[in-house]
């Protein structure tokens, strides 16, 4: 288990330095390494016997607007799902699902992108689509196009704290039903909160492309 989840540390690590806005996970404690604009990196920690992912966990199911309770622990809301107009959308599609996740617990929590979280288009479940390099660098330009501070989820939440960032989708240029999955205690449990991604509730934007 260890040398496999070690493996899969430097296969994360290598796709955060290939881009200014991928984020890795590691093994172990909780380190922070820089990427290739200087950033932070959070890896989050991972126990030496994580949970059996077959192991079957509780869903939550939401939709975009709506908040999950977390078992008392944590109320999970997507705010919005912002589509990015100005990509090749013949070839694919750049999604960027707004979150704000309050940890209701006195303990902190992880919380990372390329970890925590996958979506299922059409039946699959998918974790590519959020570790994409072309997904990542559109969210990143967005924001900084319209001076806003939103960041992808890279961190861990402090007991008692909200935090609000989002989640990359690089998403196939057609489907008929898409979700975004939220795994809130990856390695220890597998319970997971599902928000239903409508296409008629997206809200369309671009990006300064300059």
């Amino acid at each position: 288990m260890r040398n496999k989840l070690r493996s899969a540390a430097v296969l994360l690590l290598a796709a955060a330095l290939c881009s200014a806005s991928a984020f890795c996970t590691g093994c172990g404690s909780n380190t922070v390494s820089t990427d290739d604009e200087g950033e932070s990196v959070y890896m989050p920690e991972v126990p030496d016997s994580c949970v059996d992912e077959n192991t079957p966990g509780e869903e939550y199911k939401a939709a975009i607007g709506e908040t999950v309770n977390y078992n008392d622990k944590l109320d999970i809301t997507l705010n919005d799902v912002i589509e990015i107009d100005n990509v090749n959308k013949l070839e694919y599609r750049v999604l960027l699902a707004e979150m704000t996740i309050t940890n209701k617990t006195s303990e902190k929590i992880d919380c990372q992108t390329l970890t925590h979280f996958m979506t299922i288009i059409d039946g699959k479940e998918d974790a590519e689509s959020v570790r994409d390099v072309q997904a990542a660098v559109s969210g990143r330009k967005y924001y900084a196009g319209i001076n806003s501070t939103m960041q992808a989820f890279n961190q861990e939440i402090a007991g008692g704290a909200t935090l609000t960032g989002y989640v990359y989708i690089y998403a196939p240029s057609a489907w008929s039903e898409m979700q975004l999955v939220y795994t809130p205690y990856k390695y220890y449990n597998t319970d997971r909160v599902i928000f239903d991604l409508k296409e008629e509730q997206f809200l369309h934007k671009t990006y300064n492309s300059q």
